[in-house]
């Protein structure tokens, strides 16, 4: 198993991901693995997918999955298909 200290450092720049097309979900039962497992099949803009802590802002959600892209037609598609 890696080392969770290490993974920050795999994480692409934030300013790269700052400047993709993101989408944003919150209430899927679906897990978030088979969901990036059809991103990186099917969305050749597919750049990463995290885990976002939205307790502090969220009564509902202690986290989100986000998805991001180099294209809108990639964050459209991948929407319409999990959102």
């Amino acid at each position: 198993m890696i080392d969770p200290k290490y993974l920050k450092d795999l994480s692409p720049p934030r300013n790269l991901l700052d400047a993709c097309f993101s989408v944003q979900v919150s209430d899927s039962d679906i897990p978030m693995w088979k969901m990036k497992k059809w991103a990186r099949d099917q969305c050749q803009s597919f750049v990463w997918a995290e885990l976002v802590d939205t307790s502090d802002v969220s009564y509902n959600y202690d986290s989100v999955s986000a998805f991001y892209f180099t294209t809108e037609a990639d964050k459209i598609m991948f929407a319409l298909k999990w959102k």
